[in-house]
């Protein structure tokens, strides 16, 4: 009796082993099967053949698998053709990597009897993959349904690059105040066959437009080879980097960019982080302080060529008035002249002029002294704001010199007086010898006789 009982809890322990067994085993369709696989466009299988052709990918690459399925359903569904269609998926997967799963699978996809597809994977490899020749990873391709699968696999072998930097962490504040540090912590580690000298790294934050707003630069002297990790060398090291946020920084959403450049400059890695800069009040309360003091301290500065002039009667004489503006507003001023109505005419050019934040404006004055106004004359120079209120008054002195047409009329009666003159001279100086040759001739009488001679 008890024999029976331990045989029938024997067959019970078969029965249940099988029905588990059945659970882990999927049967091949006949409505679909893989007709060719490629990956990264070399083909390594084809139907026909059990199991894929071994395949090496370095490790910091992906690799693309492009799977061919064709629709084998013509035999099984003579009857009813659309009885054979049937929903699938493609999945991809990389066997022997214990920390995540390795995969891709394709969106869901019609299968008709007779007709052909393709469906391309990206595989995304991580970097910490072994790659020693102990370490088997095993490449699998599967294409099924909600009953049914087809799967295919083979071995994949991964190969380690001369030279491949990670940055395997990065530490930093996501949000920050504007006119704070930034401090930025970041490790890279060498996954590359090569050892890396003088390892770059830089660390920006960039605005919305693109535009850079605070970076910093750091360098890594050395980082072993992957391979050569111990406790002399060591293939990952961490820089401190230090951002200086601008006090007055706007506030909003910013990209940080680390930036690993290495083998001398060939080789380059970046990251993107996202970084949050809130207002600063005291900026807000230092702008505005700021904005009033402009205001009140700055303004508009006047200039003038000369506060005196050296003027002809009836000729015209100008000097210049400079408007230099250092504050933040455009300004706007009228500029007139007062005082010279008894004795000149004056005239503005421009009359009103506007001087915009930094720039600086000229205003030419004339004044025209009548031609009786010798002498000296005072007048005032009116500047005004756009409201006409007075803002400036400016005195001028003027010495106004004779026409020039008086002076050349006496200066030609002069040269007249002085022609008579000398012809005046002239005359006396002739009058004066003549009279002295009379005053000789009459000294020498001609009825006196001579020696030796009588007259009778």
């Amino acid at each position: 009796m008890m024999k029976n009982i331990k045989m029938l809890g024997l067959i019970l322990v078969v029965l249940v082993g099988l029905l588990g067994l059945s659970a882990f085993v999927s049967a091949d369709s006949d409505l679909y099967e893989i007709g060719m696989v490629e990956v990264d466009g070399v083909v390594v299988f084809v139907e026909g053949y059990d199991e894929l052709i071994p395949v090496e990918v370095s490790l910091d690459d992906s690799f693309e698998v492009e799977v061919y399925v064709y629709g084998t359903g013509e035999d099984a569904c003579e009857e009813d053709e659309d009885s054979c269609e049937v929903d699938v998926k493609v999945k991809v997967w990389v066997g022997g990597y214990e920390y995540d799963d390795i995969e891709a699978t394709s969106n869901t996809f019609d299968v008709e009897p007779g007709v052909g597809y393709t469906k391309k994977l990206t595989i995304e490899l991580p970097s910490d993959m072994d790659v020693d020749d102990d370490n088997e990873y095993t490449l699998y391709i599967e294409v099924y349904d909600n009953e049914d699968e087809e799967r295919v696999n083979g071995n994949l072998y991964l190969e380690r690059p001369r030279h491949s930097l990670d940055v395997q962490d990065v530490l930093y504040d996501s949000t920050v105040s504007a006119g704070d540090n930034l401090d930025v912590e970041v490790r890279v580690e060498n996954l590359g066959e090569e050892k890396e000298d003088d390892v770059k790294i830089e660390v920006s934050l960039v605005d919305a437009d693109g535009n850079e707003v605070a970076s910093d630069v750091e360098y890594i002297d050395e980082l072993a080879a992957f391979e050569e990790d111990n406790e002399d060398e060591e293939s990952s090291d961490s820089v401190d980097l230090l951002l200086n946020l601008d006090d007055c920084l706007e506030d909003g959403s910013y990209e940080l960019l680390v930036t690993v450049s290495y083998d001398r400059g060939h080789d380059e890695l970046e990251e993107v982080y996202d970084v949050s800069v809130s207002n600063n009040d005291a900026c807000a309360t230092s702008s505005n302080d700021e904005e009033e003091s402009s205001n009140e301290d700055g303004g508009v500065t006047v200039s003038l060529s000369s506060n005196s002039l050296d003027a002809v009667a009836g000729e015209t004489n100008s000097f210049v008035l400079s408007f230099v503006n250092t504050g933040s507003n455009t300004e706007t001023f009228s500029v007139t002249v007062s005082g010279e109505e008894q004795w000149a005419s004056s005239d503005v050019d421009p009359s009103v002029v506007m001087v915009a934040s930094g720039e600086l404006e000229d205003v030419t004055v004339s004044v025209t002294p009548d031609s009786d106004a010798e002498g000296t004359h005072d007048f005032t120079v009116n500047i005004l704001d756009s409201n006409g209120n007075l803002v400036q008054e400016v005195s001028m002195s003027v010495d106004v010199e004779e026409t020039s047409s008086s002076l050349s009329n006496t200066g030609s009666a002069l040269k007249v007086a002085f022609i008579v003159l000398i012809v005046l001279i002239i005359i006396v100086g002739l009058i004066i010898a003549f009279r002295r040759l009379n005053d000789d001739d009459d000294d020498d009488d001609p009825l006196e006789p001579k020696d030796g001679q009588t007259y009778y």
